[in-house]
């Protein structure tokens, strides 16, 4: 099968921590795509660059690229994105108390609309068709990894600043962006008789990637002064975001609810 080659690990001077005099100029720098980023969103990509790659070629992202991903492992993997939705609906809402910025403040507002209107549209639409009622949607138990990925982030929109949600919240916008496009350029001759494939499609538009973008541009502007071991920290909280995408799917896969099959209680 074929791939998206990563992004190569030569870094510019930028991306190796050099420091630079220049602020971003975004219209100068043009539009930010998956193929021209700048900076230190190139340098955030690059150090999550295994995980990322690995992340795509596990089962169940190539199962549901292809049609075959057993229906009770979506549905499992569902409802904790479900779970995980509101909680992540409640880190961009703390956001909004960390600035005074209008239009910072608009996109945290509609992004809490996206989920509540549109993603969650498409989780009730699925678990209906599999017979699972909205009152045992909004009761299923968390899992062990949805919950680690879900209080890491709230501890960040609790006590970071703004550049740090905004860092905790990109990896889960970049990822779900990145894979459904490439997921469409893969399968594109399969996915009319994907049963997943309005999963894709919704991830797969530009409009999609416009909010990643968009927090990669702020990000940029952010970072800006900051020191060398401050960026290594948002790197950090990057990357640890990409290795809970993977922990998320991964343990949909497997339908495990905590570390060891024998705890879960179902």
């Amino acid at each position: 099968m074929e791939y998206r080659p990563s992004i190569q690990p030569t870094l510019s001077d930028a991306a190796q921590g050099v420091p630079s005099d220049e602020p971003f100029d975004a219209e100068a720098f043009g539009p930010i795509t998956p193929d021209h980023l700048p900076p230190f969103a190139r340098r955030m990509r690059e150090a999550a660059d295994l995980v990322w790659e690995q992340g795509y070629r596990q089962p169940f992202i190539r199962e549901l690229g292809n049609g075959t991903l057993a229906r009770e492992r979506f549905a499992f993997y569902l409802l904790q994105d479900y779970r995980y939705l509101k909680d992540y609906a409640k880190v961009h809402a703390l956001a909004l108390t960390k600035t005074m910025d209008s239009e910072i403040m608009t996109f945290m507002v509609n992004v809490q609309n996206g989920i509540f209107n549109v993603e969650s549209k498409v989780h009730r639409s699925y678990m209906a068709s599999y017979g699972v009622s909205e009152e045992e949607m909004n009761a299923v138990r968390q899992s062990a990894f949805a919950r680690a990925y879900t209080s890491n982030i709230l501890s960040i929109a609790y006590g970071g600043q703004l550049v740090d949600v905004l860092v905790a919240v990109l990896p889960c916008a970049w990822v779900y962006a990145d894979y459904g496009q490439r997921l469409a350029r893969e399968f594109a001759g399969t996915l009319d008789s994907n049963p997943y494939k309005s999963w894709v499609d919704m991830y797969k538009t530009d409009s999609f990637w416009e909010g990643s973008a968009w927090l990669i541009e702020h990000i940029e502007r952010l970072v800006e002064g900051l020191s060398e071991e401050r960026k290594r920290e948002l790197i950090d909280i990057f990357v640890t975001g990409v290795e809970n995408e993977y922990m998320f799917w991964a343990s949909a896969y497997d339908m495990h609810y905590s570390w060891k099959p024998e705890w879960d209680r179902g």
